[in-house]
């Protein structure tokens, strides 16, 4: 009689659980699902899938260019980072920019032969995105009087599925474009 009353106690347990876990899953606000969603992307680290790189401001040659692939599994728009974030991109960055002793103007942009987007995560937490800019399919995103620190950078690929083959760029001067 203790053994069944063991089996029923247990199973009535394991049933509660499930029935918990599937109304705090319905229970969480689009806030909160937003948050979660975005906290896939993972920010502040040291590792990024092209690189990390250092630059001072006044850096020379100017643009600083880095080869990358667009593309991920993590849809941008469904995250509610900022305005005109689309585009499907990594949780790791695809760039880490660590900018010292900033100029007052920065560019960071792509080149590619395909629709890309921009994902920024800046050193005092803002997110910035672009999509085309200039009647490209190119992103690009400028930052006056840009804060020193790290920039996690992603290039995403507008469409699901698509890694397309680019060149990322960093400049502190105006004339430079996608």
């Amino acid at each position: 009689m203790q053994e069944k009353t063991k089996r029923i106690r247990g199973s009535w347990l394991a049933a509660l659980v499930a029935a918990v876990a599937v109304v705090g899953a319905f229970a969480m606000t689009p806030t909160s699902r937003l948050a979660a969603q975005a906290s896939a992307l993972r920010i502040g680290g040291g590792s990024a899938n092209f690189g990390v790189f250092g630059l001072n401001g006044g850096f020379l040659p100017d643009p600083s260019a880095h080869n990358v692939v667009s593309g991920g599994n993590l849809d941008a728009s469904r995250m509610g980072l900022a305005p005109n974030c689309r585009g499907f991109v990594t949780a790791q960055p695809d760039l880490i920019l660590r900018y010292a002793n900033p100029a007052s103007f920065l560019r960071l942009y792509v080149r590619a032969q395909g629709d890309t987007t921009l994902v920024v995560n800046d050193p005092n937490g803002r997110w910035y995105c672009s999509d085309d800019e200039g009647g490209s399919l190119n992103p690009m995103l400028d930052f006056s009087r840009p804060a020193g620190g790290q920039y996690d950078i992603w290039i995403g690929s507008y469409r699901a599925g698509e890694n397309i083959r680019g060149q990322f760029f960093a400049t502190e001067l105006s004339g430079n474009r996608p």
